[in-house]
């Protein structure tokens, strides 16, 4: 009996030794993956969490969009569809429990050529705060800086080809925010 319970004890011991025969390598793996996912900072650190669910990416110009690309690449299929035709698509974003906002890609010859996002903030500081960080986003991707023409903030990148234009709309107790992205060439 006791030389079964020798055979067994040097079993497992030999069982547990053998499974782990390289400590070091497996020690590694754990604190790469740890480091490879403490230290990626998103394409839009630094921004709110309604901006970031508005434009997704820093790709392309909006929402990994571009103009001049063609209708089948400028859909949303996660979004929710209000309406679409040969001319435009419009869909609908959540921002939060009360704000969303509308995207409308309109098209010409079946690329699209505009799209304008109507934006419906709770209140005027909310409307503020986010005009606020697309116009930082759009004035550091494209390089450019803007003005104030007519009550509206207008941004134009000759290099890029793209105007941005954003506007707020409504009466004095509820604004909206309108932003107008185009292609210069278009004008």
């Amino acid at each position: 009996m006791k030389h079964i319970f020798s055979i067994l004890a040097i079993a497992l011991c030999t069982t547990v030794f053998f499974s782990c025969d390289n400590f070091s390598e497996n020690t590694n793996l754990v604190l790469t993956d740890t480091l490879s996912t403490d230290t990626l900072v998103g394409p839009l650190a630094g921004y709110s969490s309604k901006f970031k669910l508005l434009m997704v990416t820093d790709t392309a110009l909006f929402r990994g969009k571009k103009i001049g690309e063609s209708i089948s690449t400028a859909t949303e299929p996660e979004l929710q569809k209000i309406e679409e035709d040969a001319a435009s698509a419009t869909y609908t974003v959540a921002l939060d429990g009360t704000e969303e906002a509308d995207l409308i890609y309109n098209f010409n010859k079946e690329k699209l050529n505009s799209i304008e996002v109507f934006l419906y903030p709770k209140n005027d500081s909310s409307l503020k705060a986010l005009k606020a960080e697309l116009v930082d986003f759009y004035s550091k991707k494209l390089g450019a800086t803007t003005a104030e023409k007519s009550g509206k903030t207008v941004l134009l990148s000759p290099k890029d080809n793209i105007g941005i234009e954003w506007s707020e709309e409504g009466n004095k107790k509820i604004k909206d925010l309108r932003m107008y992205i185009f292609s210069l060439s278009a004008l």
